[in-house]
């Protein structure tokens, strides 16, 4: 694929540019957590793992994809290649449909085989949260390898102070896919205590262009988002919210986005995704034991394919509805002891609804799945030095299949978590943390039924249902230190260091079992054998991760180590979803009289040859990256990238897609 010239030049031009307008100086102020127990929290604070990408770092990094940025964290890998319709997660060895996502603090329950989870637009977000590890005590089903929380823009992180109303407009360019981005947003606050934001964003690709020198065919996309907010606080006290949230991806790919396309199952597969939420909080200095919040949400993700070489139409669509309701009540008791008590519950209902050419398709059920569940959880401040987290939840759970010959299944699961953070000195602090998580299993893993696939005249492959199926339970225990510390070599700088091991012992994974034989079995009468899903035996994950970073304010460089081992307890082989030991790099400079910030970023994958009997091992590889912001005005900004600047020619571990090459970027966005 060609690349535009202009850009190369672009780049060293703006690097020797100099102004005469200073950067402002910013104070430090303490990464602040939600995801992990609910309320704000400093992440040094926090007994668990958490992770935090700001907006400059989306801004600075140009992601088309949310993965693309989470990718460059600790223990978290992207897999499903390059097609943002197939990407997914895995946290220390948990794949992706072991993962809770979150929008705004809302569950989002779609899941599909070799399908992304989410797909929403990086432009619409402020901020995003990782927490490594299970997370149920809190979050219920779910959370057995962690919970991604994003957090969309506001009007109040846009406006200036002062400020009554505000816009922004962006445009940008990737040659890797020859992608266009444009972005305009409006937003104000046209009284005291009421704000609005508005915010649309398309993006149009064609394929991406391999390290091997070839393109991925049927890799183009067009995705048009948009984000509708409105707050409103007539006093002070009580706050009202309204959020859209919508999105469509539509593309020519094949029906496995993760694979190679043929002839025979290319799709035109359109999705969308809507989002929508009401809130209710109430905040009252005086009143530290009533600070209730509601929120009432719907999800929607309806999915419309037609396949091409037969016309053939399939139709899925996933609705979630939802009441989360909370209450959190400070209480100070005698001496230097202070408690952050937060209770509540919350309810979802999945419906599944999925047909094929209008008749009801049995590979994708027909059913509804009903949660409701309870939570506790006490922030116990002691002294200036001890927190202690416990916390517990109860959830009740059903599933009911459309199929009146399919029994229904209910279950029940309780989750406890119990942290600890003590700092021993102002600088240095210890953590211990003991969570669990279960994972319900969903509608299409109890009843699917139907063909899975063909094997020649005579011969079918069948699903069968297992209503029977127990849900998925994770045992974490982990150990950390932090140090962090102000003023070490020079005044106004800043160094840090955090080490972390943990365990992670997870029973009855839900594995998708395949008997292939050629002889009648219970469930298939013919040939072909039979497909069903079952509790399989238990698995141990273990594993750390090191991060050291220092910031002087003109430079700055961070670095991290992650570690993850995994095992079948019962046949010792190692667990195929672990991916490989990874190094990372980051250094660069800020020029504040210049108003130019310039850094370079490595990633060293290390080979994986700890592989089932039946594994593919994959190769070591190595991607380095380069990036540069100019801000020649306070209103106006250039962000230039260059990923894989080697042009590297490199295949993920449990991908059969290799990556993208070298890709040249550059972003230019005007607020006023």
């Amino acid at each position: 694929m060609s690349q535009p010239a202009s850009l190369p030049r672009l780049v060293g031009c703006c690097a020797l540019v100099a102004l005469a307008q200073p950067l402002a100086a910013e104070p430090r102020l303490p990464t602040i957590s939600v995801v992990a127990t609910g309320t704000e929290r400093a992440v040094d604070t926090l007994p668990e793992s958490v992770s935090v990408v700001e907006r400059d770092q989306l801004e600075r990094d140009q992601p088309s994809t949310v993965g693309e940025v989470l990718e460059t964290l600790p223990n978290v890998a992207l897999g499903g290649g390059p097609r943002p319709a197939g990407q997914q997660l895995t946290i220390r060895g948990i794949g992706d449909s072991r993962l809770l996502y979150l929008i705004d603090g809302v569950r989002q329950n779609f899941s599909r085989s070799h399908s992304a989870r989410i797909f929403v637009e990086p432009e619409l977000l402020e901020r995003v949260e990782v927490l490594r590890g299970p997370a149920s005590a809190l979050w219920g089903s779910g959370a057995i390898g962690g919970v991604v929380a994003l957090q969309t823009r506001e009007a109040a992180d846009l406006l200036r102070p002062g400020q009554r109303i505000g816009g922004l407009v962006k445009t940008g360019y990737q040659d890797v896919n020859d992608e266009w981005l444009g972005a305009a947003a409006v937003y104000g606050a046209p009284t005291d205590g009421f704000d609005y934001l508005l915010n649309l964003s398309y993006r149009e690709a064609g394929d991406v262009a391999l390290g091997n020198g070839e393109d991925l065919d049927h890799s183009g996309y067009e995705r048009l988002s948009g984000l509708g907010k409105l707050d409103w606080t007539p006093d002070g006290v009580n706050h009202f919210g309204l959020s859209l949230m919508a999105g469509a991806l539509s593309g020519e790919v094949p029906s496995n986005a993760q694979i190679a396309a043929t002839a025979e199952d290319l799709l035109d597969r359109d999705i969308q995704q809507t989002n929508l939420a009401l809130r209710y909080r109430h905040e009252a200095p005086d009143q530290p034991w009533f600070n209730p919040s509601l929120t009432l949400y719907r999800n929607l993700t309806d999915i419309d394919e037609t396949r091409l070489h037969d016309g053939r139409e399939d139709e899925t669509e996933i609705e979630t509805l939802g009441i989360d309701l909370r209450n959190q009540m400070r209480l100070s008791g005698e001496g230097a002891l202070a408690q952050l008590l937060s209770y509540g519950l919350e309810w979802h209902r999945d419906s599944v609804e999925a047909s094929r050419d209008g008749a009801p398709r049995s590979s994708y059920p027909d059913g509804e799945g009903e949660v409701l569940g309870l939570f506790l959880q006490d922030e116990i401040m002691i002294g200036e030095r001890w927190t202690l987290i416990p916390g517990v939840r109860w959830d009740r759970y059903t599933r009911e299949s459309d199929d009146a010959t399919l029994e229904d299944h209910d279950d029940s699961a309780f989750s406890a978590k119990l942290g600890v953070d003590v700092a021993v000195t102002d600088w240095l602090s210890l953590q211990a943390s003991y969570n669990e998580a279960f994972r319900a299993p969903g509608v299409s893993e109890l009843y699917v039924s139907g063909t899975h696939f063909s094997c020649g005249r005579g011969c079918q492959n069948l699903f069968v249902p297992n209503p029977d199926l127990e849900p998925e339970k994770a045992h974490n225990k982990e150990i950390g230190i932090r140090l962090h510390r102000d003023d070490l070599f020079a005044p106004g700088d800043h160094a840090r260091f955090q080490a972390r091991a943990f365990r992670n012992d997870v029973d009855d994974f839900i594995d998708q079992i395949v008997q292939f034989v050629f002889y009648p079995v219970p469930g298939n009468p013919d040939r072909g054998g039979v497909t069903s899903f079952r509790n399989v035996d238990s698995a141990k994950l273990e594993g750390f991760e090191l991060e050291a970073g220092y910031d002087a304010g003109r430079w700055f460089a961070n670095a991290f180590f992650a570690r993850t081992r995994g095992e079948d307890k019962t046949s010792g082989e190692p667990l195929s979803s672990v991916q490989p030991d990874t190094w990372q790099f980051e250094a660069g400079l800020r020029l504040p009289e210049r108003r130019v910030e310039l850094g370079w970023r490595a990633r060293f994958v290390a080979e994986q040859d700890r592989v089932p009997v039946d594994g593919t091992p994959a190769d070591a590889y190595q991607l380095h990256d380069l990036w540069l912001t100019w801000r020649p005005h306070r209103d106006l900004t250039l962000d230039l990238g260059i990923d894989n600047l080697f042009d590297e020619d490199y295949l993920p571990y449990l991908s059969a897609l290799e990556g993208p090459g070298r890709n040249l970027k550059a972003t230019l966005s005007y607020r006023f």
